[in-house]
């Protein structure tokens, strides 16, 4: 049996709910019981099923992960010129994910870690905190993703204001120990000039989130990161659930 991941009980939001008031964006420390963290960061950097996920032609694509990283670098181009394209034409993405909610709504997640993190986002003290910092009560659930980003990976500016979506603010728990600016994977808030109005560095067992719609983007991995960028990644969200099929 899995012990749950738990919420740090000393945690006390209410600076941080005071700076998402004033900017708009807000970051806490040390957000999960340490220990829980530090499973939760060995289960990912331990995990090989990765989907890898992209934009292509306007698409959004899903990949076996371990079999994009043994194409020869010649059968591999073409994807990766792909990919290029679509982000100097506007918005793109690479980098690889397990779908925590879905996966998880399905009964889908083999990993019980993965499992665990799931019901943390499920868990009432999950979305209170959320209310908490946000100063949104209406929020009702919350969904997400773990990702992990390695060198060369990044997300390009856009907006997660999507129609129906009914999302209140967007959230990262980051779990990578001893990361830094220079590695880039920094979440970069940008102001209607599109200049970088903050830039927030991982940091582990933090969680950062800021209100939607807002312009951002995650700077691409540089190639001498130490390791790869690990986070939960997902949104508070106002409303009844969607149905899930299948």
């Amino acid at each position: 049996m899995v012990l749950p991941i738990k919420l740090n009980p000393d945690l006390d939001p209410s600076a941080a709910a005071h700076g998402f008031a004033e900017q708009g964006y807000a970051a806490v420390n040390d957000v999960l019981v340490k220990p829980d963290a530090r499973r939760l960061y060995k289960a990912a950097s331990e995990w090989v099923e990765w989907n890898l996920v992209a934009l292509i032609d306007g698409q959004h694509r899903d990949f076996i992960g371990a079999e994009m990283d043994r194409l020869e670098p010649a059968r591999r181009a073409p994807f990766d010129q792909l990919v290029w394209r679509e982000a100097q034409s506007g918005f793109g993405y690479l980098f690889e994910n397990v779908p925590l909610y879905d996966a998880g709504m399905r009964d889908r997640l083999t990993q019980p870690l993965f499992k665990a993190a799931f019901e943390l986002t499920r868990s009432e003290a999950f979305i209170a905190l959320g209310r908490k910092l946000t100063g949104d009560d209406a929020i009702t659930f919350a969904d997400c993703q773990l990702t992990r980003y390695r060198p060369g990976h990044f997300l390009t500016r856009h907006d997660d204001g999507v129609e129906g979506k009914n999302r209140s603010a967007a959230f990262v728990l980051n779990l990578t120990p001893d990361w830094c600016a220079d590695y880039g994977g920094v979440l970069n808030l940008l102001d209607e000039q599109g200049d970088v109005r903050a830039g927030l560095t991982p940091a582990f067992n933090r969680l950062t989130l800021f209100k939607v719609p807002q312009p951002h983007l995650v700077s691409v991995i540089s190639p001498f990161a130490r390791g790869a960028r690990f986070a939960i990644t997902g949104w508070f969200r106002r409303g009844e659930e969607p149905l899930l099929q299948g």
